[in-house]
């Protein structure tokens, strides 16, 4: 998939990151609500790069993170984890592909699933489509609490928790600039699991983005 040159038509908004500056309390926090999510739903194109842990009951790592978006089509690379070196995992209409560092490949049709049943990680990466731009996953029951900005604080879906830590100025909007993501009691599917309590900080460090 050639990812390169689709990204030579973004229309930065933002590069680098800088916490947004503390803000006045909007007027309407459940107005501003509504319109920041119109403003953001139409986002499918960006380049994110940043950094993530992951900890589970049983152990934990860091690594760089490198999410690039065209529509349906994902690659990220996780580089640093475990000593793995470098895993790149990508998705398209075709489906989805993980590859180490030593070109070894693994397929299925499910991004999530295949790196579950490849590394044992189970990563939200439906939400995580939604939540790293402040918003929940589309047609999932959610609860969720709004700063006094009209943002999104805290947000439960599909078994997870997420605070929203700390946002930045990109251009015109306010993005989230450092997520924590907590999963406790099931693993794949629902299903019991001992290692299932999972918590996930990641701290965004740059923006390139488009609607």
């Amino acid at each position: 998939m050639r990812y390169a040159a689709g990204l030579l038509g973004l229309t930065a908004l933002a590069a680098g990151c800088a916490t947004a500056p503390a803000l006045p309390p909007v007027e309407n926090p459940a107005a501003t609500w509504q319109a920041r999510q119109t403003e953001l739903r139409p986002i499918t194109t960006w380049k994110i790069q940043g950094r993530m842990s992951m900890r589970t009951a049983e152990e934990g790592w860091q690594a760089s993170l490198s999410w690039v978006r065209e529509g349906d089509r994902h690659r990220i690379d996780i580089i640093g984890p475990l000593g793995r070196g470098h895993l790149r995992l990508t998705r398209d209409n075709q489906g989805a592909e993980l590859r180490d560092a030593d070109q070894h490949s693994w397929h299925a049709e499910n991004p999530e699933q295949l790196l579950y049943q490849t590394t044992g990680w189970l990563l939200p990466l439906d939400g995580l489509n939604y939540w790293v731009l402040g918003l929940p996953l589309p047609d999932s029951a959610a609860s969720q609490e709004l700063d006094p900005q009209g943002r999104l604080k805290t947000l439960s879906q599909s078994g997870w928790d997420i605070r929203f830590l700390e946002y930045a100025r990109y251009g015109a909007l306010d993005l989230p600039s450092k997520l924590f993501i907590k999963r406790q009691g099931r693993g794949m599917n629902g299903s019991p699991a001992n290692d299932a309590t999972l918590e996930v900080r990641l701290v965004i460090e740059r923006w390139a983005l488009s609607k």
